[in-house]
């Protein structure tokens, strides 16, 4: 049994690792994904610091772990990112994940067919676990970075999107392989399905929320937990209908981060949550992103890995790339920021997400010669692509920071400071606005009824 100590000492270097990793990457723009990533490995199965019963218990949360790390890092992103932005490039988001996703999935089961001798089906099967981008790692770099916030908007929208496309597809792909039969209608109608459940419900949840949080003066007394307890339960609502969770709550995120400007639009008294708010979910999103890298790293074991496996995951991993630099250079093709470019390239690593759809054909109890293969081939990938994007990254980032004159040069989240400053605002605003009653609110609201509310916002706050 695991001392207490022990479990108060985890918690206390877990936070401890997570702060001081913010602060080197702050100073050096060395992102410290990968070296939680070896501590995690180095207490598991690199020292076996960690006892192997404590190890495998650890080993079978892994489902609930990454939901977590992906309701926490979701709902972060989604605060920070600007409403009118994202309705601005959800439809090219939307376009580079696709194509992106379908040319990495084409592109590995053709080159492991040939080349590996492994059915085209089973190829298609481990490019879907390992085709997409994990936002566990992708919005905690992206949202510290000095990209643009169209740059910022497009990967996180992208991270979001590719976790449903790798889950329906690995799903749909293990069935055919049980059955023997497809149906790409029913493909397609979940893929659609999971996103519009999720958008609806998570949008309406976040309304709901913003009216509770601006009525009830003893929910804003309490308000990060009871934010915290309802976004669990519009996961779960999510989930039980089918649709993607994770994709639920960066929509649910984004409404509470701008409470004021969708109000407005549905002709309802302003409101925008406190500045308290936010800090308490930066300081919570900090300490689960260093435990979520620390608990891949005790995750990967590499006891089963060969020589094959490793020309595998490094011929995965090209593609990959050379995927996504193909459908970069076709949608940014008329940028005249080759900046943002190297951003998106850089953030390609593979996260949790990709191990857990790993075990799912051996859940399933598809077990042969290559399902076997599926979860040492992951966790390399995953390592790799890490250590890939943690350098790409810092190229991208010290490039991008040269060009920045020394007065504008980056000093943390830029992008989320400027979001976090509206939110003060509004939030001392609101607040001016609940300790006078709420007249003035009122008379704002009619007074401005009878102007097209959704044009200035659109002009004000779009760019």
């Amino acid at each position: 049994m695991i001392q207490t100590n022990l479990i108060f000492l985890f918690i206390s270097g877990v936070f401890l690792l997570g702060f001081f990793g913010n602060l080197i990457f702050r100073k050096t723009k060395i992102s410290d994904i990968i070296f939680l990533i070896l501590i995690g490995f180095l207490l598991g199965s690199g020292l076996n610091i960690i006892p192997v019963g404590e190890l495998n218990l650890l080993k079978s949360f892994s489902s609930f772990f990454g939901a977590l790390a992906l309701i926490i890092l979701m709902f972060e992103g989604g605060l920070h990112l600007k409403f009118f932005k994202v309705l601005s490039e959800i439809g090219k988001a939307g376009l580079f994940t696709v194509l992106g996703f379908i040319l990495t999935v084409g592109l590995s089961s053709v080159i492991l067919y040939y080349a590996f001798s492994i059915p085209f089906i089973y190829g298609i099967l481990v490019g879907a676990v390992v085709g997409g981008t994990s936002s566990a790692v992708v919005i905690p770099l992206i949202s510290r970075s000095s990209a643009k916030e169209d740059t910022k908007v497009l990967l996180t929208l992208e991270s979001a999107i590719t976790d449903v496309l790798c889950v329906i597809t690995v799903i749909a792909v293990v069935d055919i392989i049980i059955s023997k039969t497809a149906s790409v209608q029913l493909i397609t109608q979940n893929i659609f399905s999971a996103f519009a459940i999720a958008a609806v419900i998570g949008a309406a949840g976040g309304i709901f929320w913003l009216r509770i949080l601006r009525d009830f003066e003893l929910a804003r007394e309490f308000g990060y937990l009871l934010t915290l307890s309802f976004l669990f339960l519009v996961y779960i609502l999510i989930e039980f209908a089918k649709g993607n969770g994770a994709f639920g709550v960066l929509i649910f995120g984004i409404v509470l981060g701008n409470g004021s400007h969708i109000l407005s639009m549905f002709r309802m008294k302003t409101f925008s949550i406190s500045n308290t708010l936010t800090q308490f979910q930066a300081e919570i999103s900090l300490f689960i992103k260093a435990f979520f890298f620390i608990y891949l790293g005790i995750l990967i074991e590499i006891s089963d890995v060969t020589f094959k496996i490793v020309i595998i995951a490094l011929v995965l991993i090209a593609f990959a790339l050379l995927s996504r630099f193909l459908v970069t250079k076709l949608l940014f093709r008329k940028s005249k920021d080759p900046i943002q470019s190297k951003f998106v390239m850089s953030l390609h690593a593979r996260g949790l997400a990709a191990a857990v759809l790993a075990t799912y054909p051996l859940t399933m109890g598809l077990v042969d010669e290559y399902t076997l293969l599926i979860l040492p081939i992951a966790f390399l990938v995953i390592i790799i692509s890490n250590i890939s994007t943690t350098i790409l990254f810092f190229k991208a980032e010290k490039v991008a920071c040269e060009l920045k004159s020394p007065e504008d040069s980056f000093e943390g989240r830029d992008g989320d400071s400027e979001s976090e400053g509206e939110n003060d605002n509004n939030s001392d605003s609101d607040s001016g606005n609940e300790n006078s009653g709420n007249r003035n609110s009122n008379s704002s609201t009619s007074g401005s009824s009878k102007e097209d509310i959704f044009s200035q916002l659109k002009k004000k706050y779009s760019d």
